[in-house]
């Protein structure tokens, strides 16, 4: 049997185990607002209402706070009967009931729960309409003393009138039994009681009549509780309540903003522009909808009710398609483009349905959208879950904000269709899924900070790399140059001592046998052998100072611009002016004049060879901070013409030599025909004399 080498345990990565510390963060974070927003809405003991009659005795204003009048309330179903129309009903139902009315479910009182839809209570209604009118009426007996006392009433579709005691104190739109004369407003209001007089001295119970009604929407009746309690109390509550809604909806506003400018500061990437869409949907259905009390009516109150509702739903169902593309930009190998395509078409259908349809014909499709969610939803979860697995950017947190959003949303859309009754939770869901997508776009931003960082830390390395290999390369062409000029100065040295000398010996040996024989015919022969030999030893000569100067010996006071410019001239039979301008009387001798000499020679070179010149001027001259310029003007026939000449102008090399010595070459077109190049660089020398020129000298050769 082999043996398997012993190994020490693996242990994870410390990336992975602060993932799952993120994660677990999260979790704990998402089930700490859920349990804290189930708890803003605590549920004491309250008495209830059974028939019509509520007993408040054991109830203390002071000490418990609002109490709210849940129960059964009597209901006369589609009547809108004043107080006075149900006493006299309540003492002779057939006195008030018409042929047409004489039904008992229409005359005689029956009972509803409220809160509660009429699709729950209403005799005949669906889940998908209830339509109708309606006749409420509650007695609440041993109304508790805490001064000022208020109602409050919210999310009560769609038109209503509140009668306390017989006086009409509120009312909302105008609720009729018939369409046409309906005119549906939505709003949340506290109604004070203190108009009625002193009701602490009432021992008769406090008689409320609610006339209500319900032509354009799924859901009637009082769907939310009403309070009853101290003034300042409601008025607190009802303040509250706006706070967390405008808040609420701020949070949804500031995140569409902020990831629209995302969106313009990178392009390139699309999901901040879809994820802004997708949070500003949101705001849209919210702030239109009654789970923020209508909170855009506070800024907008005369918007009617019925637009509001349809621009509700219409932001939903186009959230879904939204939020599937936004998730499809974020991870395009995971999720389908046909799933995509199919969200946009049934997305853009029932928009369209929205915008056009009746709102009864669109609550009747809205369960074909609910289902088509949920199937999206789920897909999403198995989608974003594989992202995960695969290590995508961001997935794990996008994934847990999402479970959150995509259960909450699956529980308010069962509760919505009265399948299950619980609390709606939907915007938390939004604010747990924004504070993950918020962690995930921390995270992409924290690594491409990284990214950044590292790379500026790489870009500095390479950087200090190249300037050290840019010095040493200026070093080596240094050391190349002061090679090629000490090669120079070697064959100058051995042309002048050797070559040179010989030619010399032999044109004086040639002159002794001149001298010596005094046959005509070789008298002619020597003299001609004399004559070559002169020019060979001028030429010798002549090449040995090219090469290397001598005036750029140590010892000597610098180069002579002015041989140079003699031989030149001699060579070529082309007039050269020179003009000397120094601050010094001699140059002294070190590498920069050397090659401000160098660059001297090939710009007359150039001149002489390409520009086809019948004069040329040259100019050297110093400044008092220790700069010297060169400069050579030609007449010839210009840059553009003379770059199509064999060999060029040269400039690679000179401009190479300015260079080196941290000079700067300018190669001009000279007014009137002809070419300038000047040369300014430091002279090299230890100090500026910071004196007046003290020599200026102007030669002709």
């Amino acid at each position: 049997m082999t043996e398997l080498p012993l190994s020490t345990p693996q242990v994870p990565p410390l990336r992975h185990t602060a993932k799952r510390r993120w994660i677990y963060t999260l979790l704990a974070l998402s089930v700490l607002a859920l349990y804290g927003y189930a708890s803003l809405d605590p549920q004491p003991p309250m008495p209830k209402a059974a028939q019509g009659v509520i007993d408040l005795s054991t109830w203390d204003f002071e000490r418990q706070g609002p109490v709210r009048l849940d129960g059964q309330w009597e209901v006369r179903w589609e009547r809108l009967l004043e107080p006075a129309e149900l006493a006299a009903l309540d003492q002779s139902p057939s006195e008030l009931a018409t042929p047409a009315q004489a039904a008992p479910d229409q005359t005689a009182p029956s009972y509803a729960n409220v809160p509660g839809p009429w699709s729950q209570n209403k005799p005949g209604a669906s889940a998908l309409n209830a339509t109708g009118c309606a006749t409420m009426r509650l007695l609440v007996h041993n109304l508790p003393t805490a001064g000022q006392t208020a109602l409050r009433l919210t999310n009560i579709c769609t038109a209503w009138t509140l009668w306390v005691n017989g006086r009409q104190l509120a009312h909302s739109g105008i609720p009729a039994e018939k369409d046409h004369i309906e005119e549906p407003r939505l709003s949340s209001m506290v109604i004070p009681l203190h108009t009625l007089g002193d009701l602490q001295t009432k021992t008769e119970p406090l008689e409320l009549v609610l006339q209500i009604s319900n032509q354009y929407f799924r859901e009637g009746g009082p769907i939310a509780p009403l309070w009853i309690g101290p003034e300042s109390t409601m008025l607190a509550q009802a303040l509250h309540d706006t706070g967390i809604a405008m808040f609420l909806a701020g949070v949804l506003f500031i995140m569409g903003v902020y990831h629209v400018a995302l969106y313009f500061f990178r392009r390139r990437d699309t999901s901040p522009l879809l994820f802004a869409i997708y949070c500003l949907l949101w705001l849209g259905n919210y702030s239109c909808s009654e789970s923020s009390g209508w909170v855009v009516l506070t800024v907008l109150p005369n918007l009617p009710a019925l637009g509001l509702e349809h621009f509700a739903i219409a932001c939903f169902f186009l959230s879904v398609p939204v939020g599937f593309a936004f998730f499809r930009s974020l991870y395009p190998r995971e999720f389908s483009r046909l799933v995509q395509h199919y969200s946009w078409a049934t997305g853009g259908a029932f928009t369209l349905l929205a915008a056009l349809g009746s709102s009864l014909t669109l609550t009747t499709a809205l369960p074909l959208y609910y289902l088509s969610s949920v199937a999206l939803i789920l897909y999403c979860f198995a989608r974003l879950y594989r992202a995960w697995r695969r290590g995508r950017e961001g997935a794990h947190f996008i994934f847990l904000g999402f479970l959150v959003l995509g259960l909450i949303g699956i529980n308010d859309m069962l509760n919505d269709l009265r399948i299950i009754n619980t609390t709606p939770l939907l915007v938390l869901g939004m604010l747990i899924f924004i504070m993950s997508q918020a962690f995930a776009l921390s995270q992409r931003l924290s690594r491409a900070f990284s990214s950044v960082e590292t790379l500026s830390v790489q870009l500095e390395s390479k950087n200090l790399t190249l300037e050290t290999e840019m010095a040493e390369r200026n070093r080596l062409e240094r050391e190349i140059i002061n090679i090629s000029e000490e090669e120079r100065r070697r064959i100058s040295v051995d042309l002048h001592d050797g070559l040179c000398q010989l030619l010399t010996a032999a044109r004086l040996r040639c002159s002794v046998l001149l001298r010596m024989d005094q046959t005509e015919g070789r008298n002619a022969e020597l003299g001609q052998l004399s004559g070559l030999l002169d020019q060979l030893v001028d030429q010798a000569y002549d090449v040995s100072h090219g090469l290397w100067p001598q005036e750029h010996n140590p010892a000597s006071s610098g180069p002579s611009l002015t041989d140079l410019i003699r031989r030149f001239s001699l060579s070529s039979g082309v007039p050269i002016e020179f003009t000397r301008n120094q601050a010094c009387e001699t140059c002294p001798p070190n590498a920069n004049v050397t090659q401000l000499y160098r660059i001297g020679q090939e710009a007359l070179s150039n001149a002489v060879k390409h520009a086809r010149a019948t004069r040329i001027d040259m100019d050297c001259s110093c400044s008092a901070d220790g700069m010297v310029t060169i400069s050579v003007r030609d007449n010839g026939i210009g840059r553009a013409r003379a770059a199509k000449s064999k060999g060029g102008l040269g400039t690679g090399i000179m401009a190479h030599r300015a260079r080196m010595i941290g000079g700067e070459l300018n190669i001009q077109d000279a007014e009137g025909g002809g070419t300038v190049v000047s040369c300014t660089a430091p002279c090299g020398h230890c100090s500026p004399s910071g004196q007046a020129p003290s020599a200026q000298t102007r030669k002709q050769a």
